[in-house]
């Protein structure tokens, strides 16, 4: 098996090169590192937005959509496989064109609801046909498709009208897990709430994260992992001193992926405080809410339509809160610390779910049994 991935952004580079130390497969890069190369994709790009309001064609959308799509078309075509699989829209002609080359077959992984992804702004209406047009042109004659969440695959077929996409969850291996479950944190000071993401920014809830543990009696600690938006982290300490949170919010440096689980571990209760500022952020389930029920931390969950979905299958409904509701989930939080016996029991039950039900090991089978079905 063999990965083409694009090279984009210096800063990811070390996570990178984590997995590839351990990975058991190949991997190509589509490299962007000469600034001249970028703006003449990004110029071929913008000709291509402005020629295909006259003229729309199958090459046009695909110039038009990304800079990286023509250099992984040349890439996939230069290899021969029994299955290409893309992972988002600028991939999906690569994969369509490399299955054409070989007399083979394609299929799409879509992780996130990529027409969705956008606020309902008319800013962003080029980007959302251009992404509609692929996704339109190339979904149909897919072997397979999967999906990560079950809303996503909802709207892929309210929008497409193809079959119903395989639902695959973006969960990690139990071996990425602590050996046991922890009866509570371990994090100084405590008690904590953990939050990570690639980026720590706006939309994501954390402001109200900040005012509901100023709120809380039990005036827990915020831990953010990842790297901060610039300027954003004096935004959350200046509401943190508005709202009795003072000193009380810590960011935490980027770590690699395979220590997710055990790092959360260390920790109270986790946040999963999703804000609905787009079609994607209501459907989509993140990698985050996977690698806490994994590491056993009870996830507090924003009421986005697809965490609730999600929190009722699971037998976690009790762990939601109202989104930007500050009093709710102090409320919440409250609960949850002033019991510890209990806390301790659902962090066993937390992590049992993530042993038995919601990791790899066991949503691999879901891809095997796709493509097992794949009509030659």
């Amino acid at each position: 098996m063999e990965v083409i991935a694009t090279k984009l952004a210096d800063f990811v580079e070390p996570r990178d090169q984590s997995i590839m130390a351990a990975a058991p497969w190949r991997l190509k890069r589509v490299t962007f590192d000469n600034r001249w190369l970028w703006r003449l994709g990004r110029s071929l790009q913008i000709v291509a937005r402005l020629l295909r309001t006259f003229t729309p064609s199958r090459r046009l959308d695909m110039l038009a959509l990304s800079p990286m799509s023509r250099h992984l078309v040349r890439a996939a075509s230069a290899r021969s496989a029994d299955l290409f699989i893309a992972h988002y829209p600028a991939a999906l002609p690569a994969a369509a064109a490399a299955a054409r080359r070989h007399g083979t077959q394609y299929a799409y992984d879509a992780e996130d609801f990529h027409l969705g992804e956008w606020p309902d702004d008319p800013a962003y209406d080029t980007e959302r046909r251009l992404v509609h047009a692929i996704e339109g042109r190339y979904l149909p004659s897919c072997a397979y498709v999967t999906a990560a969440s079950p809303l996503i695959a909802e709207a892929l077929v309210e929008t497409y009208g193809i079959e119903p996409p395989h639902v695959v969850l973006n969960v990690f291996p139990r071996s990425q897990a602590p050996a046991a479950p922890t009866t509570q944190g371990s994090a100084a000071p405590r008690p904590s709430l953990y939050w990570f993401s690639q980026t720590i920014g706006p939309n994501r809830g954390l402001e109200c994260a900040v005012r509901a543990i100023g709120l809380s009696a039990y005036r827990p600690h915020l831990y953010l992992r990842g790297t901060p938006a610039v300027g954003y982290v004096a935004q959350l300490e200046k509401i943190a001193g508005e709202t009795g949170a003072q000193g009380r919010v810590h960011v935490l440096p980027p770590a690699s992926p395979d220590q997710m689980e055990n790092l959360a571990a260390h920790h109270d209760l986790g946040l999963a405080s999703e804000v609905p500022v787009s079609r994607n952020r209501e459907v989509c389930l993140t990698n985050k809410l996977f690698s806490f029920l994994l590491a056993g931390l009870p996830p507090l969950m924003s009421a986005t339509p697809a965490q609730r979905r999600f929190a009722a299958e699971s037998g976690l409904a009790d762990l939601v809160y109202p989104v930007d509701d500050a009093p709710a989930l102090a409320a919440l939080i409250d609960r949850l610390l002033s019991a510890p016996d209990g806390l301790a029991s659902l962090r066993e039950q937390i992590w049992r779910l993530g042993q038995e039900r919601y990791n790899w090991d066991v949503e691999r089978n879901l891809i095997r049994s796709a493509i097992q079905g794949i009509k030659c």
